[in-house]
């Protein structure tokens, strides 16, 4: 299955391709569980200990963090349309874990937003 959010995760994995150092210093393990109608239809793991981004959940390491969200959430997020914070505090984006962790995350989003 084909979600608009895919296009965000594949900017996301070619900004890390550019720039190892960069995602490796968030040092941390993210759990993305992309929704549609409330269920959950795919997940994506951002392993920025070693620079790897890859669809499906976590292989042989611990997640710091999940981040649930629905694709088109995921998309306006990415575009700077909604911002995450208040995508949080709305209930729109589900945060479990190390949720500090997730601040190194935006200008790495944000620097791929171009889609």
């Amino acid at each position: 299955m084909s979600l608009k959010s895919d296009a965000v995760f594949e900017r996301i994995q070619d900004g890390i391709k550019e720039n190892e150092a960069k995602a490796k210093s968030v040092n941390g393990v993210f759990q993305y569980k992309i929704t549609k109608d409330g269920k959950v239809i795919k997940e994506w793991t951002l392993d920025l200990k070693n620079a790897k981004v890859y669809e499906g959940p976590a292989k042989d390491i611990k997640v710091d963090t999940t981040l649930t969200v629905s694709d088109d959430d995921m998309v306006d997020i990415a575009l700077g349309k909604l911002n995450p914070q208040s995508a949080f505090m709305k209930g729109k984006l589900k945060i479990t874990g190390n949720i500090m962790l997730t601040q190194k995350l935006v200008p790495l989003l944000k620097a791929n937003s171009k889609l």
